[in-house]
């Protein structure tokens, strides 16, 4: 009997947050299909960042390498936009912030420091690899948007299918 009572407490759990993940899930299908990312300050929505808003910032190529534990380093190029440059042209302050949360469509995290964010050349938030767009994650891709840290020896820090940056504050 109590093995009963446990599995029906469960099974409404269950239910309750796929209610709750309803809304998120739907959020989540929108950002990828009009190739968008929110940028966030403390939590609160502050803009919406599409390719144009990259493209209008003189986005930058460079050449890095991407490396694995279980894949040998290959020399890839990436196109993207610095993100304390990008931060900047959206009027986010970042010497008042604690630290950036970038977080993915597939629900990894990726903290960064406000020095890491604000290092010239540094932190960039990329569309294009080796000369085309990045593809989506429906699409087998990175993106539509790559977060990459340059100079990291191993790309685990990287955030592909970037969903929102958080500048948080306190």
């Amino acid at each position: 009997m109590v093995v009963y009572i446990v599995l029906g407490l469960l099974l409404v759990a269950v239910a309750v947050f796929a209610l709750l993940n309803r809304g998120d899930r739907e959020l989540k299908r929108a950002l990828e299909e009009k190739r968008e990312f929110i940028i966030l300050v403390d939590g609160e929505p502050a803009a919406a960042v599409g390719l144009q808003t990259l493209l209008d910032l003189d986005p930058q190529e460079f050449t890095t390498s991407i490396a694995t534990s279980i894949a040998a380093p290959r020399e890839t190029t990436l196109r993207g936009v610095e993100l304390r440059l990008l931060l900047e042209a959206l009027g986010i302050n970042i010497s008042e912030s604690v630290s950036v949360l970038i977080s993915g469509l597939d629900g990894y995290y990726s903290p960064l420091t406000r020095e890491e964010v604000g290092s010239e050349k540094l932190v960039y938030v990329c569309f294009s690899m080796d000369g085309e767009i990045l593809k989506t994650q429906s699409e087998g891709g990175y993106g539509p948007f790559l977060m990459v840290i340059r100079g990291t020896r191993f790309a685990q820090r990287w955030c592909k299918y970037v969903e929102a940056i958080d500048v948080l504050t306190a």
